[in-house]
Formats: structure tokens, C-alpha cells, sequence
């Protein structure tokens, strides 16, 4: 017994299960294969720009990105800057009138305004070298200070806060 095979049923006449006659559905066929593989080729190309497109775009937003970094810590730090050295001014302001005030109590108490004077200048010294330093030398002298005495750096914290409290007190009044 004899089993018909696909070709038996293509010839010219019969069409197979596409509708396609003969030969002419195994040109077809083939003519489909070679689109099919164009269209990948096709595809794969479109990915390979896309990626790159993708790759291009990411490394310009990460340029961009630092770049925009860079400018914000540089008016950072020129704000930081500026700010130190008004906060320097502010200290010796403070230090002249800390001398002010022993120059007047020198008749009537020459040892405490020796004192006096002496902690006036131990600010102005403190205001020079917050102004010829630079904020990361002044951040690294304070960290060092604080490791050494944790106790006086707690203190000063304190009289800080206190003189800066009255200090924006007395300006809230005036």
C-alpha cells in the first residue's frame, strides 16, 4: 500500500492546504522565508539602534546630571564662604566690643578688664582664623577638638546657643 506524500497532493491542479497550486506555493513559500528573514534582520538592526540610541541618551542625562552636581556644590560652597566670612566679622565685631568694655571698667576694676581683654583677644585671634581658613580646614579643626575635649566642646556648644539666643533677642526688640 503506497502513502501519498505532501508532493502528491501539490501538483498542478490540486492546490494544498494554503491554496497554493504546484510549484508555485514552494516559490511563495520560499519568498516568505526571505521576507521573514529580511524582517528580523530589520529587527534585530532597529534594536541594535535603539540600544545604542538608549546607551547615548543615558550617558548625556549622567553628563548633564553631574554637571549640574558640580554647579550646585559650587554655590554651596561660595554661599558657605560668604557666610563664614560674615560670621567672622561678626566675632570680631563682638571681640572690639568686648574691648570697649574693659577700656571703661579699667579704673574701677584694672584685673577683670585685664581679663576681659584678654578673652576679647582670644576672639579676634579665633575670627582671623576663621577667616583665613578655608570651611573644610575649619570642620576637620572642630571634629580634631571635639575628639580631644568632649567636655569643653559640649561647653562652647552651650555658650553659643546662649550668646546667639540673646543676641537675637536684643535684635528682635530694637
Amino acid at each position: 500500500m503506497d502513502t501519498p506524500t505532501t508532493d502528491d497532493f501539490t501538483g498542478p491542479g490540486i492546490a494544498n492546504e494554503n491554496g497554493w497550486r504546484g510549484n508555485e506555493g514552494a516559490e511563495r513559500a520560499e519568498t516568505s522565508k526571505e521576507a521573514l528573514g529580511k524582517l528580523k534582520t530589520s529587527a534585530a538592526e532597529t534594536a541594535s539602534h535603539l540600544k545604542n540610541a538608549a546607551a547615548s541618551v543615558s550617558s548625556d542625562a549622567k553628563d548633564y546630571a553631574g554637571s549640574v552636581a558640580a554647579d550646585a556644590a559650587g554655590a554651596f560652597k561660595d554661599a558657605v564662604e560668604s557666610n563664614k566670612t560674615a560670621g567672622a566679622d561678626a566675632i570680631a565685631n563682638i571681640a572690639h566690643s568686648v574691648k570697649d568694655a574693659a577700656d571703661g571698667i579699667e579704673k574701677q576694676s584694672p584685673q577683670v578688664a585685664s581679663m576681659v581683654r584678654s578673652a576679647a583677644e582670644g576672639v579676634e585671634r579665633i575670627s582671623s582664623d576663621i577667616r583665613d581658613r578655608n570651611v573644610g580646614e575649619l570642620l576637620d579643626s572642630v571634629t580634631k577638638f571635639a575628639q580631644r575635649q568632649p567636655a569643653a566642646f559640649f561647653g562652647v556648644g552651650i555658650l553659643a546657643g546662649v550668646v546667639l539666643t540673646r543676641i537675637m533677642r536684643s535684635s528682635d526688640r530694637s
